[in-house]
């Protein structure tokens, strides 16, 4: 029997004749038919897996091409979430049919979540748009050369994505806190309100740590971030220690000494 401890565990007995095996993080779903199939003819039984909420089962002499066929129907809904360990080699012409109704029903969904993620995009852009017209033009910058400094290092659309959800998030925070609102009150809501494109975690670190060195309010952000971010007190020892939780690994937040 294979060594199955990298990808799967250990097969565990369902009954007399089935095992199961649990599969891990790292697996893919061929390799996974492959083994299963393996190790049912080792164990002369029927393996059973479940692959992205289908279940497999697999015999020493099942077909992989055909349960992989199968999975696939049924991970697109065509079919039940069971498959194996004989599935039939060829489709019949219901089955077909079938399998193209409910793929153009899918395609039509997508279609739709498409177009419903189209037009929140577009409010949102139209939303962000307005906020930005009676925010200051500009951040006010208490350390106009580090700025200049990460502006210029970060061209490429990954850095240059940070620069400019930081800045607009800035702009919308200093507009509120002009109107009497506090950086607390407002930070989270105009850090969603300025993603306009889907940054990642790791991108609004970077954002904060950025913000953290150059912005007029950055010091008041770094501490609310902190805190917020903290699981225990570890942010508490950042703001004492003059760091932002999770810094940025882009090289775009730079101190000046």
């Amino acid at each position: 029997m294979r060594d199955l401890r990298n990808v799967y565990s250990p097969p565990k007995r369902i009954n007399d004749s089935t095992y199961s095996i649990d599969v891990m993080a790292g697996a893919n779903i061929t390799d996974t038919i492959t083994e299963a199939i393996s190790v049912a003819r080792g164990l002369d039984a029927a393996m059973q897996f479940e692959f992205n909420d289908v279940t497999v089962t697999g015999r020493s002499d099942s077909n992989p091409e055909l349960i992989y066929r199968d999975w696939s129907r049924a991970l697109n809904g065509y079919i039940g979430k069971n498959v194996g360990p004989y599935p039939n080699s060829v489709l019949t012409n219901e089955e077909e049919a079938s399998d193209a109704r409910v793929e153009a029903q899918n395609d039509r969904r997508r279609q739709e979540r498409q177009l419903e993620a189209e037009e929140a995009q577009r409010r949102h852009n139209l939303t962000l748009e307005g906020a930005l017209k009676t925010a200051p033009a500009k951040m006010t910058l208490r350390n106009k050369k580090a700025w200049k400094k990460t502006v210029a290092a970060n061209t490429d659309a990954y850095g240059g994505g940070v620069i400019s959800f930081a800045e607009r998030w800035a702009r919308l925070m200093e507009g509120r806190i002009a109107n009497g609102d506090t950086l607390e009150e407002c930070a989270e809501e105009a850090a969603s309100m300025a993603d306009n494109e889907g940054i990642t975690g790791f991108m609004y670190g970077a954002a904060v740590s950025i913000l953290a060195h150059v912005w007029v309010h950055g010091e008041l952000l770094r501490r609310w971030h902190n805190l917020k971010t903290q699981i225990g007190t570890e942010g508490e020892k950042a703001n004492k220690a003059g760091g932002v939780l999770n810094p940025a690994l882009l090289g775009i937040s730079v101190r000046e000494e």
